[in-house]
């Protein structure tokens, strides 16, 4: 009830333009993740801005282990699920096939990854059945970035990608961080 009060009393706004919207999610795509981003990177200038990249674990373009629509029923629920945590001064997106891009603003860089974390630790606690009715645990892993005042966006999620990249490659279902990718020259 909590999550759902809070989700009334910030609801975003999301862009009426549906060259923005994932039809699947309908989440912000890449477009409408810039074009949002623009809209309210003046909002909260004292605080801190975290670029994550959160990719769904062992679910790639390649690797098609489910059917289309059941995929597309993770992905939905993924989406919605970061949304609960999302605030007025946030953008969330899918951009591509199984990653989701977030941009958060909070008063502290703790309170950001702590925000991170809940999501990814809210997403692997989500219920899925396949069609067939069998259990399906769905994980992400994530690399975020601070994103400093003067880099761009699309800098910082380049970083962010490099940071995921790192993590996936030292384990699933976390996050890494600029801090974890030791003695990586950016």
């Amino acid at each position: 009830i909590d999550a759902i009060s809070l989700r009334m009393k910030r609801k975003p706004v999301i862009s009426d333009n549906p060259a923005m919207i994932d039809t699947v999610t309908d989440i912000n795509n890449n477009k409408g993740l810039m074009h949002s981003y623009a809209e309210k990177k003046g909002m909260k200038d004292s605080n801190f801005t975290s670029v994550t990249v959160f990719e769904v674990d062992n679910f790639s373009k390649s690797n098609r282990v489910f059917s289309q629509d059941f995929t597309q029923a993770i992905l939905k629920k993924i989406a919605f699920t970061m949304t609960l945590h999302e605030q007025a001064t946030d953008v969330i997106a899918i951009t591509d096939y199984n990653q989701f891009t977030l941009v958060f603003s909070r008063a502290s860089k703790e309170q950001l990854f702590k925000d991170m974390e809940i999501i990814r630790q809210s997403i692997s606690e989500l219920k899925f059945r396949t069609p067939e009715k069998e259990s399906v645990q769905i994980t992400v892993t994530g690399g975020l970035v601070i994103k400093p005042n003067n880099t761009n966006l699309e800098e910082s999620i380049r970083q962010a990608k490099e940071v995921l990249e790192h993590a996936k490659s030292t384990g699933r279902n976390k996050i890494s961080q600029l801090s974890d990718v030791a003695h990586k020259h950016f």
